[in-house]
């Protein structure tokens, strides 16, 4: 399953929802939105006096629903900044680097 790390910074009307809902409730509502479309919750993390908020590492089925959830999070207002960032582990990579490939730079 595709691994992805999520760096978000909250706006202020998130917030206001973290203080009321606590670092448990997020990650509790987190998790649920993921498992909703399949995914699963690795591991979060708050940040603190950082550029964002706090970061997550979650699983997807694919990449839909990845973005799904992503542009459905965005749509909330109650985040500033959202990243999402697909992993690849060591032999993912190696598998990309292996392919046959071909590129002429521009200009050359």
């Amino acid at each position: 399953m595709p691994r992805y790390l999520g760096m978000f910074k909250y706006s202020a009307e998130g917030y206001k929802g973290f203080l009321k809902d606590k670092a448990a409730g997020r990650e509790a509502a987190t998790k649920q939105a993921l498992e909703r479309v399949g995914g699963k919750l690795v591991a979060m993390y708050w940040l603190v006096s950082a550029e964002y908020s706090g970061i997550g590492i979650w699983d997807f089925p694919d990449a839909a629903s990845a973005t799904a959830l992503s542009a459905l999070t965005a749509s909330t207002g109650a985040f500033a900044k959202f990243k999402q960032i697909e992993l690849l582990t060591g032999s993912e990579m190696d598998a990309a680097l292996g392919k046959s490939m071909t590129y002429r730079a521009p200009g050359h």
